[in-house]
């Protein structure tokens, strides 16, 4: 063998050695460099020793290979030497042992700041860190000092609730993701932006967000290695991942992962012999999610054993120690809930410790620390469940008639504990917005409970204000609905608190604020300035740039956009309250960009009623606006009545149910239902008003429904034969809110459109790829152009997205024939079918978006185009909606699946009435038109409703 082999690989070995060495110092610690040094050395110790490790002769490709391998990793080392000495040398603060002194002292004033809650000694540890990131780009210890600052900076924002400081740990943390490392120190800097990014979802809801966190959790298990001291830290890590996933999706299956790995996490500890608080504590509050999910007490006995010996590893004023305590308050809460379910007189031991507990939780916190409102709300539970059980086995009952004085009293204080507890909570100014909702909505509970629905009333305020910032502007449209649905009903509630006080004005500003979140933000968009410009030009011209830069930034956004564009949408949004605050401060303008003032609400009366269908646990009423004042009708209905009839009617229409026969009887009963229930009742309340109508054709009702309500044909509601329905007494409409008819009636004011936009745009899609075909569809759109001359049609092929949404700022009607899709979970992801649906739907997001000026009507002559989620119920977000808001003041939609055939006869009818409107000069009332219809379509086939009782108008 010659020697130039054995020289280069001998060379190769010490390059190997060097960096085995020194390397560490100079480029950074690589995951597995060391062994493969050592074994690089080795080998080539053993070939040029002459040590064979193949028996006999030695191949002779053996000697060759190994050189040349050493003399790859050789210089493979050496290449990277070069790039990082350069990324080393690009950075102006390069400095990595001063870095390691920053980091260290970042570490100590961490643990200092543990046990004295030094705000001070917390800053500057976030600044040590800080520099220590800075000083170490491209050293060895960089991931580690990143992995401090994601740490400091999310203490900090836990102590101060400072968005800006959640942004920083993620924003350095995502930064070091690309970054040289690998291993343990990659797995612990994840783990801490897993947690970073967690909180960030907990608290503002972006599920991008939550997807990151449990991506990175994951892989920092996987990177951590099981002998690691940091594991538990990083199982338990990725548990509260899991959990705020279950959140999300009520999946156990996730849940179950959670517990599993937290489980981990304390056998992990256990098995060397000591107990990490932060472990246990986390396992009993997710023992505690999953006992309450299924019921079973083995699990809250479970977390009541392993929250105790949290408390016992904790001393009192570690950092841990408030948290451990209330964590197992809650568990005995959960278990003392349990066992009265289960047994007839369960002992209240667990409730009073539970008490004690929450009590020292709360003296461990700072009043100003954010975690002091998630321990009161857990206080304010415990003092309520002692409180009400306390009342139900008092002498007399709930009703308390025979108890003694001082038991009430006593049971009366506690009420009043838990109601001081769970106001505190949902006011606190640090506290993030979803533990001030739900402390709001507890408020709110225990005050209407024990009947003092005025501090109930200021506890569903105080939630109904919250709302906007739980959908912040800074989140993506889905992430919004998703955070607005989880709190559907709360405007219901709070209007039946505001009737029990006798104030039916607050009541309607209820509904107004708390329903049509999204729907009032549009609108504060499209807000006239004309006054404001008149008054105060220099406010209106901010307000001018505010709203372009919000409606620039509202389009839907790629997830995980750049933190500095949310935090630009944050602050934009954080100024536009501000800035609408102080418009509404100038005489004149106080419901500027807002709901209807009381006046303004009587005066929009006059051209027909404005009725609230509210169906509260707390009490139903029909919330009616008429010219003579706002009153409220009692109505004998239940939320679970009206989500069991909405269920009953969905099932009856579902394809492939029963015949036409059965789906008729079912709709039916329905109608008849909400004839008895809700219009005959409202009817009633309203004769003298009708009695006194004298204009033309039957007296007008608009109605708001509210939950399940807004998924029924309330406008069809009677009885088969006779007279006993609302299509013989009144031409009903619809609106989302007050708001949204208020601004249709502004538009309709504006003037009439111009003959050429008059001209109606006909879009029909009688062959869809992908979908069945509409035959129905050419011939609805022949029809309209044979009663408008003109009509503008985009037919198939022809009708394009790009085509029709060119075309409609032409054109004050719009005429849609064609298939929907809708996306229950993602509601303004629902849309039309047009020609190229495959690359993208018509969706409601993209006409709600549309500024269109005045437009006059769209006829939406699809399947379930007024029709969302029940839990999107209140926010009325679906096409009939999207097409008000894009400016058409009129829209005709549908309830459900309607038949091609019918589709092509209800049309023929709504737009001959309308074409002899315009003939003879009239307003064109489609509400009319489409009552007109129906009676025409229920003529026909009178036994059969549900090919005439879905359609319905929407607006003025």
């Amino acid at each position: 063998m010659s020697d130039w082999p054995l020289a280069i690989g001998v060379l190769g070995t010490l390059t190997m050695l060097f960096f085995f060495c020194a390397g560490d110092r100079l480029i950074g610690r690589a995951s597995g460099r060391t062994p493969w040094g050592i074994l690089g050395f080795v080998v080539s110790q053993m070939v040029e020793k002459g040590t064979w490790i193949f028996p006999g002769s030695t191949p002779a490709w053996y000697g060759p290979s190994t050189y040349v391998s050493a003399m790859v990793a050789g210089f493979a080392g050496f290449a990277r030497l070069q790039l990082t000495s350069a990324e080393q040398r690009a950075n102006p603060d390069n400095n990595p042992l001063a870095a390691n002194e920053r980091a260290a002292a970042g570490e100590d004033r961490l643990r200092n700041y543990a046990v004295s809650d030094d705000l001070a000694v917390l800053d500057a540890a976030v600044d040590d860190f800080r520099a220590a990131t800075r000083q170490s780009v491209g050293h060895a210890n960089h991931l580690v000092h990143v992995t401090g600052l994601i740490r400091a900076a999310r203490m900090r924002y836990e102590r101060l609730g400072r968005l800006q400081d959640l942004d920083e740990a993620v924003e350095a943390g995502e930064g070091a993701s690309r970054a040289r490392g690998a291993g343990q120190a990659r797995g612990r800097m994840l783990c801490q932006l897993s947690t970073a990014l967690r909180l960030r979802y907990d608290h503002l809801g972006a599920a991008d967000d939550l997807a990151r966190a449990v991506a990175g959790g994951r892989e920092a298990v996987r990177l951590v290695p099981s002998r690691s001291p940091h594991f538990p830290g990083t199982c338990g890590q990725f548990g509260a991942a899991l959990h705020s996933e279950f959140l999300r999706t009520d999946d156990m299956d996730v849940l179950e992962q959670a517990v599993a790995q937290v489980s981990a996490a304390v056998d992990w500890s256990d098995g060397r012999g000591y107990r990490r608080a932060a472990d246990r504590a986390t396992l009993c509050y997710l023992l505690v999610q999953r006992g309450k999910r299924t019921g079973d007490l083995g699990d809250i006995d479970r977390a009541v054993r392993t929250g105790r010996e949290a408390l016992e590893t904790v001393a009192p004023g570690e950092a841990m120690y408030g948290t451990c305590l209330s964590n197992l308050g809650l568990a005995l809460r959960t278990r003392h809930g349990l066992r009265a379910g289960a047994e007839r007189a369960p002992a209240t031991d667990d409730l009073d410790e539970a008490i004690g507990l929450s009590e020292r939780a709360l003296s461990t916190a700072p009043t100003d620390a954010p975690e002091r409102a998630v321990y009161q709300v857990v206080a304010a539970l415990a003092l309520r469940d002692r409180g009400q059980y306390d009342t139900a086995r008092a002498p007399g009952g709930a009703a308390g008639g025979a108890g003694s004085t001082a038991g009430a009293a006593d049971r009366t204080k506690k009420l009043d504990l838990a109601l001081d507890a769970a106001r505190a909570a949902a006011t606190h100014p640090r506290a993030d917005v979803p533990t001030r909702m739900r402390a709001g909505l507890l408020w709110s509970d225990i005050a209407a409970s024990g009947a003092r629905y005025r501090d109930a009333m200021t506890a569903f305020e105080t939630v109904i204000a919250l709302l906007p910032r739980l959908a912040g502007r800074e989140l993506r449209r889905a992430d919004q609905e998703d955070r607005l649905g989880r709190y559907s009903g709360v405007a219901a509630d709070a209007a039946a608190c505001a009737l029990f006080e006798g104030a039916p004005e607050r009541a309607v500003a209820m509904l107004e604020l708390g329903r049509g979140v999204l729907l009032s933000r549009e609108l504060d968009l499209r807000s006239d300035i004309g006054e404001l410009r008149a008054r105060k030009p220099s406010l209106a011209r901010e307000f001018e740039e505010l709203r372009a830069s919000l409606a620039e930034g509202r389009a839907e956004r790629p997830a995980g956009d750049a933190a500095d564009s949310r935090s630009r949408r944050r602050a934009e949004g954080e100024r536009w309250d501000v800035l609408l605050r102080e418009i509404r401060a100038l005489d004149g303008l106080a419901d500027f960009a807002g709901p209807p003032s009381p006046q303004r609400l009587l005066a929009g009366a006059a051209e027909g009623a404005v009725v609230y269908l509210n169906v509260s646990r707390f009490r139903s009423d029909a919330v009616i606006i008429a010219p003579d004042g706002i009153r409220s009708v009692p109505l004998r209905v239940t939320p679970d009545e009206a989500e069991h009839r909405q269920r009953t009617l969905d099932a009856a229409l579902a394809a492939g149910h029963g015949g036409e026969a059965e789906r008729a009887a079912a709709v039916h009963e329905v109608l008849g239902w909400l004839w008895d229930a809700l219009a005959e009742p409202v009817l009633n309340a309203l004769k003298d008003l009708h009695a006194a109508h004298r204009g033309p054709g039957l007296p007008r009702v608009w109605w708001v429904p509210t939950g399940s309500l807004a998924l029924l044909p309330v406008h069809a509601a009677g009885h088969r034969g006779g007279t006993r329905s609302l299509l013989d007494r009144v031409v009903s409409s619809y609106t989302p809110t007050m708001r949204s008819l208020a601004a249709a009636r502004t538009a309709r004011t504006t003037g009439a459109p111009s003959a050429r936009r008059r001209v109606p745009l006909a879009v029909a899609m009688s062959s869809t790829p992908g979908a069945e075909p509409l035959t129905g569809a050419e011939a609805e759109a022949r029809m309209v152009r044979g009663l408008f001359p003109g009509t503008v049609r985009l037919t198939d092929a022809d009708a394009t997205r790009e085509r029709v949404l060119g075309a409609l700022p032409d054109h004050a009607w719009a005429h849609f024939a064609c298939h929907t899709a809708t996306d229950p979970d993602v509601p303004s992801r629902s849309g039309l079918l047009l020609h190229d649906h495959q690359r993208g739907l018509l969706t409601v997001e993209d006409v709600s978006r549309l500024e269109l000026g005045s437009p006059e009507l769209a006829y939406l002559s699809s399947c379930d185009t007024a029709r969302t989620a029940p839990r999107h119920a209140d926010e009325s977000i679906h096409l009939a909606s999207a097409f008000q808001l894009a400016g058409y003041r009129q829209v005709v939609a549908t309830l459900w699946r309607v038949e091609d055939e019918v589709s092509s006869v209800f049309a023929e009818n709504v737009y001959t009435e309308l074409a002899r409107a315009v003939r003879s000069g009239a307003p064109v009332d489609a509400a009319a038109a489409v009552r007109h219809a129906t009676l025409a379509v229920r003529e026909l086939c009178p036994n059969l409703p549900q090919f005439w009782a879905g359609y319905l108008h929407v607006g003025c």
